[in-house]
């Protein structure tokens, strides 16, 4: 008989929901695209949370912390890992006229493309931008700059998905 606390329903409360079938159900790539996607938010908001923490604001920590929570037990569910680990890269970069890269995260990806770029020793208008996926979805597009935009059209106002200005890459 399995202890209680080695069953996996137990560990990860989100694997006794109903829907947590469902969610297994779906197809690989779209929930790899989803593990991915989660196992970034919950990274982001345990960092939110250790802030708040260090600001004295418990409420606004607690909000974090149960957030990076329940976004690595829904990661999990989709067959995502604990933690990410080095040689795991699932963001890939296309570029027309060169060779695949692998990237294990946003800031990864733009330090590439940009090295790359640096290389190159092509300009603004000669260098292509660079498509990012994640399984076989888009996610982003690396421009000249090494910044990370949604995919598709730049729009006056638009704000990157990572910008590799700031150390944290907001």
């Amino acid at each position: 008989m399995t202890r209680r606390s080695s069953r996996a329903e137990v560990r990860n409360p989100v694997l006794g929901l109903p829907a947590a079938r469902l969610i297994q159900a779906m197809p690989a790539d779209t929930r790899a695209l989803l593990s991915v996607l989660l196992l970034d938010l919950a990274a982001e908001a345990c960092h939110r949370s250790r802030s708040s923490w260090e600001r004295r604001k418990v409420f606004v920590a607690a909000y974090w912390a149960t957030v990076a929570v329940y976004a690595g037990h829904i990661a999990r569910v989709l067959g995502g890992t604990r933690q990410r680990s080095a040689s795991r890269k699932p963001f890939r970069i296309e570029q027309k006229g060169y060779a695949e890269l692998a990237a294990a995260n946003w800031a990864e990806a733009s330090n590439l493309y940009c090295e790359r770029r640096d290389r190159s020793g092509l300009g603004a208008s000669m260098y292509p931008e660079a498509l990012l996926l994640i399984a076989d979805t888009p996610v982003g597009r690396i421009s000249y700059n090494g910044r990370i935009w949604l995919p598709g059209d730049w729009e006056p106002g638009t704000e990157p998905l990572y910008d590799n200005r700031s150390p944290a890459g907001h």
